[in-house]
């Protein structure tokens, strides 16, 4: 088993700047998330452009990403892409391109399970939206640097990685997939969320961890986990949960972000079934969350299904209190 360490601690977020930077343009995705089904769907119109301020070098990185400062219309964000996929130090366009838009669709499936969890828990009487118990999904968006009708002149920013002359040396088939019917031309996809500057963040659970709570903000996570595993019919399960303070520094929401989840391949429950990405363990990684889930007092409260006989005689804290 994956041992994440830190999972329950509050650690701090502290930006860094880049002084060398350059303009870019950027298209944003179409972002559609049917409010009855949770299917997700990104397409890529040519129109609306915006030009934004991306830094060369990256402030900070991860396990897999690069993160580069980017400020559009005077708002500051941060802007992810892939470095490092399976292994491979050398992560092609469309390979980036595929990763970040699974990340996209499981923060819009999480935002869809988390509206309908509230609406559930509403209708129990459960309070998962007081003080300091909120959750929301950070705002976030796909981007592609590109341009309109003009393969021959586009230049691909610093941060993308990519050198001017390797673009224009990718493979024709690449190419053909790299522009839209409308004839934007484009290279690297960026996932771009609103900054969020010295802030705390908690993680929650692991890839393969999944530890319990008795704080009120764990234990709704905690509930939230249970939720969503037997909301999509038993075939995903959220994992490696973190959340950060909100930009409002006078709401206690706390924002979720760089979600991953395990899902079941071949589920006839398509939508929630597809291969998430990146760190999507399949049914050992749904294994690991059944193992390992203790029920909160509000999973029984609002009638989840145990997820393992013996989680019947376990025993409960007394309530779900502290900070």
């Amino acid at each position: 088993m994956q041992n994440d360490e830190g999972l329950g601690q509050t650690v701090f977020l502290e930006a860094q700047i880049s002084s060398e930077a350059a303009c870019v343009v950027f298209f944003f995705a179409k972002h559609s998330s049917d409010a009855k089904t949770g299917e997700q769907a990104f397409t890529w119109p040519a129109e609306n452009p915006v030009t934004g301020v991306l830094t060369d070098i990256p402030f900070n990185k991860g396990k897999s990403k690069l993160v580069f400062k980017l400020t559009i219309n005077g708002v500051a964000y941060v802007a992810k892409r892939c470095s490092s996929l399976g292994g491979e130090s050398v992560v092609s366009i469309l390979a980036n391109q595929e990763q970040l838009t699974k990340e996209g669709i499981t923060l819009g499936r999480t935002e869809f399970f988390l509206k309908n969890f509230k609406r559930d828990c509403e209708s129990e009487g459960i309070e998962v939206s007081g003080k300091s118990l909120a959750f929301d999904v950070t705002d976030y968006a796909l981007v592609r640097e590109g341009a309109v009708n003009s393969t021959e002149t586009f230049i691909p920013s610093p941060a993308s990685g990519l050198a001017p002359s390797k673009y224009s040396d990718l493979p024709e088939a690449e190419k053909a997939e790299l522009t839209a019917d409308l004839g934007l031309v484009s290279s690297i996809t960026w996932l771009i969320e609103r900054e969020r500057g010295d802030v705390q963040l908690r993680k929650y659970s692991g890839t393969l961890d999944h530890p319990r709570y008795s704080d009120k903000q764990g234990a709704t996570i905690n509930l939230f986990q249970h939720y969503v595993y037997l909301f999509s019919h038993k075939t995903l399960v959220l994992a490696d949960i973190q959340a950060s303070e909100s930009h409002d520094r006078r709401s206690h929401t706390s924002i979720l972000f760089d979600l991953m989840s395990h899902t079941v391949n071949g589920s006839h429950h398509r939508l929630f079934s597809s291969e998430s990405g990146a760190g999507d363990h399949g049914e050992q990684g749904i294994k690991s969350f059944i193992d390992q889930h203790e029920c909160v007092q509000k999973c029984a409260q609002m009638g989840l299904e145990a997820l393992r006989e013996a989680e019947d005689g376990e025993s409960e804290d007394n309530e779900d209190t502290g900070s």
